[in-house]
């Protein structure tokens, strides 16, 4: 309450921020701990690698450099 009155905006809107930035947090742990396992695996982080490296062959379409 203190919160909504000194910014002079409603509990529900407080309350909707908290939670989508719960929701982003969690979000970011959880792509973190994701990757970690990737990386902790020796197999899964060559297939990572692989799948970048193709990536990056899409940056070379033949298009000058402006």
């Amino acid at each position: 309450r203190e919160l909504a009155r000194s910014e002079g905006r409603s509990m529900q809107s407080i309350l909707d921020n908290a939670i989508e930035q719960y929701r982003r947090e969690k979000f970011l742990r959880d792509a973190n701990a994701d990757f970690a396992a990737v990386r902790e695996s020796a197999a899964s982080w060559n297939e990572e690698l692989a799948d970048r490296a193709l990536w990056e062959r899409t940056l070379g379409d033949g298009l000058e450099k402006e």
